[in-house]
């Protein structure tokens, strides 16, 4: 019996994955299959439920990817046609990166939490999510502290760093000089130790071959922490200082986070990454994503992320 729905599960996932993204028939078969595969799970017992969850957790989803223009075009319409404002979905983004830094910050084997977090923060949109993010990491019992060397002057942003102020959350113009440097010996006695660090420079608004400063520096030393300190590297939407569809277009740089959270859906850079890879923002309206050829992927329960990889 159990063996049965296992292969019931395996299979529906499978056509999902399988069946050619070319037409609205074809898609509404791809959604119809997604909705067997989740009744399945809600009606199974603990044990196939959390089967479930594996099942759609996993690679065999794909959401399609948007282009950089693609990207803005979707935005716009976001703030126009549903009339999403700009601090609903920075709060949702920044939600769902906080999830994702909560699930691969957390040891599989005895819940022990990486709990120092470096969330380093660019002055646009991409660093307003990583604002976001800082302060629900810390209702989730990490220790956060903020690098935002470009504030911005915008009244949601200034309030964004207030609620951080409240929290006691630090907030620093640079990364410190001793966290990019190779002190292992410390381990985490040292202050300046961060388990997790969090890239959220720059996202898809990321235009040139080369970051400037402040933002070059930041990313040579977030390099360092990830390389000499073992501190897992977790960008937001798009890995700083990559081409949105190219991907990694620098010279010797090879900044290569080891998590990315994908906002809304995967950019064509995403197609390049090689780590574990997660979708978040669950807000999307499906003529939406139907237009933009992308899909919605079947987040778990009330989860507002989704592992692909």
């Amino acid at each position: 019996m159990m063996f049965r729905h296992i292969n019931r599960l395996l299979s529906l996932a499978t056509l999902s994955s399988a069946a050619a993204f070319t037409g609205n028939s074809s898609r509404r078969h791809i959604l119809n299959t997604q909705s067997l595969v989740a009744a399945l799970a809600t009606t199974t017992t603990n044990s196939h439920r959390h089967l479930a969850s594996l099942v759609m957790t996993s690679s065999l989803f794909d959401t399609g990817y948007l282009n950089a223009q693609d990207a803005t075009d979707l935005d716009v319409e976001l703030m126009s046609t549903p009339g999403f404002s700009l601090e609903q979905l920075m709060e949702l983004a920044g939600l769902s990166v906080a999830e994702a830094v909560y699930e691969v910050g957390t040891d599989g084997n005895n819940g022990k939490k990486k709990k120092r977090v470096l969330l380093v923060c660019g002055p646009g949109n991409n660093g307003g999510d990583g604002l976001v993010a800082a302060r629900h990491l810390f209702h989730f019992g990490f220790q956060p502290t903020v690098v935002y060397p470009k504030r911005s002057t915008k009244p949601h942003f200034i309030n964004l760093v207030q609620q951080l102020n409240d929290l006691n959350i630090p907030i620093l113009d640079e990364i410190p000089a001793t966290a990019a440097t190779d002190n292992d010996d410390d381990g985490d006695d040292n202050k300046d130790h961060y388990d997790i660090i969090v890239d959220a420079i720059f996202g898809f608004s990321f235009r040139g071959t080369a970051p400037r400063e402040p933002f070059a520096t930041a990313i040579t030393q977030m390099i360092t922490m990830q390389t000499q300190q073992s501190s897992l590297l977790i960008s937001v939407d798009v890995p700083s200082s990559w081409n949105v569809d190219g991907g990694d277009m620098t010279e010797g740089l090879k900044f290569q986070p080891d998590v990315l959270v994908s906002l809304t859906a995967p950019k064509l850079s995403a197609k390049k990454f090689t780590g574990r890879h997660f979708v978040g923002g669950r807000f999307l309206p499906p003529g939406l994503a139907e237009k933009y050829g992308i899909r919605m992927p079947p987040y778990p329960g009330v989860s507002q992320v989704m592992e692909l990889s």
